[in-house]
């Protein structure tokens, strides 16, 4: 498997105990507050793509935080309610331990790079440099904007060495005309599966829309082996959970039984990875034949702001009312916001002498096959923070 995102910003006291400031209790108010943030999102996300995109809430979700310590008054309010990120000093510690530390278990399976651009003509405050430069693979760079293919090229070579060659060119000349603050976020996940799938056994097969009419083929990858799934009355779904390695890591796919794909992130608001996690327990692991589309998405979403703006943050993209002094006193606001992101899962990593063992014990008696609109998670279990997640609506030959 392997995924990208591209994702570009381009803008110009409560005192708590130690006990309520412990790392288990912040990480508890943490999933709970990411977790409301993405499905709100990708719910947005959804309805602007007709279902059938990838995106990676978490990166907005850092990059509305960063702007959020550099916000102040009615404007970081809106930022804090809607991200659900606290303004007690010591939480924001927290949250920082947190997301390093799971980039840092990650390492091996998914790098990151944000790259914060400024015009060198402006007055950055040294105390929301040093902030920012705390989290993890953060790097600002002062450059002269009226150079523009220099700039350009500064930024685009910062991220290209952070990704190893495998993400470049993540902003044109275009995006540093008449701005003077850009950030610039990268993220990259390749990971084996723990029962990977075998490409003897993928075949063509056709693809149903959620009426049950073909609508066109995919190439269906078949793996047998010990998996999680079960019913989500809640969301009207099936559930199944595709570890990886490590299998801290999970592929949740979820399989409409009634109702739209469109629906399902809207539906998955009035529940919690806990109560899918206590369901997958409760049956426990069983011998499953899974068949599952390979897939190749890629996705651009351009009007962040639009969609954001109707979750709360709004101040943030008026240049009047825009209160960013954090970062600055000069005036400034954010013009827009985007990300790109490229989606590809594949048998790709499999071990041959694994993939003949398992599929050598033929089928069983449970299936799961997803050959109909389908959503997607890839989710950290430790934090449950949401790193990508998509819906597959359009069937397409990869």
């Amino acid at each position: 498997m392997n995924l990208r995102t591209v994702i570009l910003i381009v803008s110009i006291g409560t005192v708590f105990s130690k006990k309520f400031c412990s790392y288990n209790e912040v990480l508890n108010v943490h999933k709970r507050g990411t977790y409301d943030f993405s499905v709100q999102l990708l719910d947005r996300v959804s309805q602007d793509t007709d279902a059938h995109f990838a995106f990676s809430p978490i990166s907005t979700w850092i990059q509305l935080i960063t702007l959020a310590r550099g916000a102040r008054r009615s404007t970081q309010k809106e930022l804090l309610k809607v991200t659900k990120y606290h303004r007690n000093r010591c939480y924001q510690r927290r949250y920082r331990q947190i997301i390093n530390g799971m980039y840092k278990d990650l390492k091996y399976v998914t790098k990151r790079s944000n790259v914060i651009a400024i015009n060198h003509l402006l007055d950055i405050k040294k105390s929301f440099i040093n902030e920012t430069l705390k989290n993890k693979d953060t790097k600002i760079l002062m450059l002269n904007f009226n150079k523009v293919e220099e700039a350009t090229d500064k930024v685009n070579k910062i991220v290209q060495a952070s990704m190893n060659g495998i993400i470049d060119d993540v902003i044109d000349e275009e995006d540093l005309k008449y701005t003077i603050f850009v950030m610039a976020d990268t993220a990259y996940f390749k990971s084996d599966w723990l029962w990977p799938f075998n490409p003897a056994y993928t075949s063509r097969q056709t693809f149903h829309s959620e009426k049950g009419n073909a609508i066109g083929e995919v190439e269906m990858m078949k793996s047998v082996a010990y998996y999680k799934l079960t019913d989500v009355p809640f969301i009207h779904a099936k559930v199944l959970e595709i570890p990886f390695k490590p299998n801290k890591l999970s592929m949740l796919v979820f399989l409409p039984e009634k109702g739209s794909i469109r629906d399902i992130y809207y539906k998955m608001k009035e529940i919690r990875f806990g109560t899918i996690s206590s369901l997958f327990e409760r049956v426990g692991p069983r011998l499953i034949t899974v068949k599952l589309p390979r897939i190749k998405i890629s996705t651009v979403v351009k009007n962040i702001p639009e969609l954001v703006y109707d979750m709360g943050v709004k101040r943030v993209f008026y240049p009047d009312i825009a209160d960013l002094r954090g970062i600055t006193d000069s005036k400034i606001h954010v013009s827009s916001m985007s990300q790109a992101v490229d989606v590809e899962i594949t048998e790709k990593g499999a071990r041959a002498i694994i993939a003949e063992y398992l599929t050598s014990k033929g089928g069983s008696d449970i299936e799961f096959v997803a050959n109909r609109p389908f959503a997607f998670l890839i989710v950290d279990w430790k934090t449950e923070i949401i790193l990508f997640a998509g819906t597959y609506s359009y069937p397409s030959i990869y």
